[in-house]
């Protein structure tokens, strides 16, 4: 009978060491996967999916971690706790930098520049509820991601009317054969630029091509000629993260011009993925970064801030940029919240 028993417990123990083993690889691959997506920008492969998609949720998925490594604290696995810890740490420390920051100190030729940003989501959004924080703001210029043409005068049209004038534009791409133009129509995803009159705007699609509207104005009213783009990159969608990154290549022109400029739109990547890593590091400054504003997320709006992302963004030139106002605002009939800054940009006067 001891034997028996014996036997037993030995077999009892072993199958116990077999399980905790096995939770413990199957604790340290969900770790694993985690962490690739936490450093898939520093060790190269955000540009693929699925982590060019699940890296726009590294703020989230880092406070995953940190709570993660409380669960082997309950078992007494304080090495694999510390491990799980150690991870979460090294992405926070990584991920800071492009999410808050401080403005930096501006020349005294700085000139002060209002833009706003409403992705209206095919026409969708309510044109008064944007009218009236146009109205409020008074800026500049208001890019118009997947804004049509009668979108954008219905809007232009209704400003008008309490004194709010401006100019406008609208890119809309045309899809289908391009060897036989009568079969191609135009996409569903057209951008509007609305501009102030006393800009002198200069109307342009060539500087910003892309699969999405697109539209450039070269501003002229001003003591220096400079531009600013509506602008919408395609989204990485699986399959289709190669036009993703080469929608933002296009920009890279900006960042490398020694000119002010302003890029605002929705740039379906925020400041933690690859391609806008790529335009931050070539000279272009986020706007958002250089207000501190990192809890200040713009889709989807359906969900509370702090759960949301970044996509939407005022991209300007160089590293002398103060951000004198920047919020987000609600919108009805979109997914994106709008959003609302005032920048001085060197060298502008």
């Amino acid at each position: 009978m001891k034997t028996e028993n014996l036997s037993g417990a030995e077999s009892g123990n072993r199958t116990g060491t077999w399980k905790r083993r096995l939770r413990t690889a199957l604790y340290l691959c969900v770790l694993a996967g985690l962490a690739s997506v936490l450093w898939a920008g520093s060790i190269g492969i955000d540009l693929f999916t699925p982590w060019a998609q699940l890296s726009a949720l590294r703020p989230q998925l880092n406070v995953l971690v940190l709570l993660f490594a409380v669960v082997p604290l309950w078992r007494r696995r304080f090495v694999i706790s510390a491990l799980t810890l150690v991870t979460a740490l090294v992405s926070t420390i990584g991920m800071l930098p492009p999410t808050w920051g401080t403005s930096g100190s501006v020349s005294s030729g700085a000139g002060s520049v209002g833009i706003a940003v409403f992705n209206v989501s095919a026409d969708g959004a309510d044109p008064a509820e944007i009218a009236d924080e146009v109205r409020s703001a008074d800026p500049e210029v208001v890019s118009l991601p997947e804004a049509s043409r009668d979108y954008a005068e219905k809007l232009v049209d209704r400003l008008a009317r309490t004194g709010d004038k401006y100019v406008y534009e609208t890119d809309a791409p045309l899809v289908g054969d391009v060897e036989h133009p009568i079969r191609r129509r135009i996409g569903p995803y057209p951008t509007s630029l609305l501009v102030k009159p006393e800009l002198r705007p200069e109307f342009g699609t060539e500087k910003v091509a892309g699969l999405l509207g697109t539209l450039d104005a070269k501003i002229r009213g001003s003591a220096v000629t400079w531009h600013v783009a509506a602008v919408h990159p395609p989204p990485p969608l699986p399959g289709g993260t190669s036009e993703w990154r080469v929608g933002h290549d296009l920009l890279k022109e900006y960042c490398d011009s020694e000119k002010p400029f302003v890029l605002a739109g929705d740039f379906n990547s925020t400041l933690n993925q690859g391609p806008m890593r790529e335009l931050t590091s070539s000279g272009c400054t986020d706007v958002g970064r250089t207000a501190g504003t990192g809890l200040s997320t713009t889709w989807p709006s359906s969900l509370p801030e702090f759960l949301g992302i970044t996509i939407d963004h005022v991209l300007v030139g160089g590293s002398e940029v103060s951000a004198v106002d920047y919020r987000t605002v609600d919108i009805s009939g979109t997914d994106h919240r709008g959003l609302i800054t005032e920048v001085a940009l060197p060298r502008l006067n």
